[in-house]
């Protein structure tokens, strides 16, 4: 039987050995960080201790950092938190691009069904936002939502511009929110010179743990809670957090943080291989983002030319290559990521493609092995070498 090959990182990274080693004790250890006792004040100091380092890494305060069971949950508190403190007052306007993330389009898409307008985002043909396009902002109370790196094309936003120039145009900027899970422990992010309101991130992103997130919320911004309870984290979400999870989260934040260049570089030198592989092999494909060196390095979203998406990624599989059509979050789909659309005109093109990611402690002969396998598909799907 073929060895498996992952490269559907964006969906999931492999916790690493090192993190759960981290996590050990306090599997081990039982203990509620909110009790008063001696073993629940130890609990308690591992989880603030691990608050500290991830604001820090994060360009941002402690008392901001409230941890959640992950991105998607970040995600809907952040927006539908919005909600209560706008109660008596007109619905917000949204700027949001069809490019969301299905954990961001869907809170979306209940606030437009209490009243929300929507109103689009400029974006190029590469998926990047271009604040320069933007002219006329809507009337009334604004709320803008843009991820900061897609989990598809691999754009990197130019979020702090776009904050920027939307806050000249509109003094009545309610709030502001980014979808930061695929650029946290990826790119160096910075929560107030993004100059955002509210930030979802997710730990199994990054070589962490799954079922453990954060939520950035800025000092001073009114924002009601979604999970009420005990009233841990300060009142902002209810629930005795995970404390080893939590120490997962912030063990393995670190771990990218100081070995960021490394990974980065190494994920260049597995795309050009991946890459010139694939071209070599299975011609005509086209990549569908930014240029190389312009977005993340290990995301790509390749169209090949002649062959349908989702029987593409049912025979990479079979031959032990794990791919995707779209975000895993719609698993079971075989449509198109969200939004395509807006880069690629012709729908029989967009059934094409097929998004592929790998990560940084993989191999180049493992990522050239994957291309051999991949193009062995994709040749039989079109009928056999031309």
């Amino acid at each position: 039987m073929l060895e498996p090959i992952n490269l559907d990182h964006n969906a999931t990274t492999p916790c690493l050995p090192e993190v759960i080693e981290a996590m050990g004790y306090w599997f081990g250890h039982a203990a509620n960080p909110a009790s008063p006792h001696q073993i629940g004040r130890k609990a308690r100091q591992a989880l603030e201790d691990a608050r500290e380092r991830i604001a820090s890494r994060l360009g941002a305060w402690p008392d901001e950092v409230v941890f959640t069971s992950g991105a998607t949950e970040s995600n809907q508190s952040a927006l539908l938190g919005l909600a209560p403190v706008l109660a008596g007052k007109s619905p917000p306007s949204i700027l949001v691009s069809k490019l969301e993330h299905p954990s961001v389009a869907t809170p979306i898409e209940i606030l437009a069904n209490r009243g929300a307008k929507l109103f689009p985002l400029p974006v190029s043909a590469w998926g990047e936002f271009e604040p320069g396009r933007l002219e006329n902002v809507p009337p009334g109370q604004l709320l803008l939502v843009a991820h900061l790196a897609h989990h598809g094309t691999g754009a990197i936003q130019p979020l702090a511009e776009l904050v920027g120039k939307i806050s000249e145009l509109a003094p009545n900027l309610v709030r502001a929110h980014t979808d930061a899970t695929q650029a946290v422990g990826k790119i160096r992010v910075n929560f107030h010179k993004l100059a955002v309101d509210t930030l979802a991130a997710s730990a199994h992103k990054f070589n962490g743990p799954s079922g453990i997130g954060i939520m950035l919320v800025r000092r001073g911004k009114p924002w009601a809670p979604q999970t009420v309870g005990g009233g841990q984290e300060l009142g902002r979400r209810g629930g005795t957090p995970s404390v080893a999870l939590v120490v997962g989260m912030a063990f393995a934040l670190d771990l990218a943080h100081e070995q960021m260049t490394a990974r980065q570089t190494r994920c260049m030198d597995l795309r050009r291989a991946f890459l010139n592989r694939l071209w070599a092999s299975c011609s005509p494909l086209e990549v569908v983002g930014p240029a190389e060196g312009q977005g993340l390095a290990h995301t790509l979203l390749v169209r090949f030319a002649g062959v349908k998406a989702g029987l593409a990624v049912m025979g990479f599989d079979l031959e032990g290559v794990a791919a995707s059509t779209g975000s895993a979050c719609a698993s079971g789909s075989q449509r198109p990521l969200p939004g395509l659309e807006l880069l690629m005109a012709d729908e029989a093109h967009r059934r094409e493609v097929v998004r592929l990611s790998f990560g940084h402690e993989q191999t180049v002969a493992e990522l050239e092995e994957a291309a051999d396998r991949i193009a062995k598909v994709i040749l039989k799907l079109r009928g056999g070498p031309p």
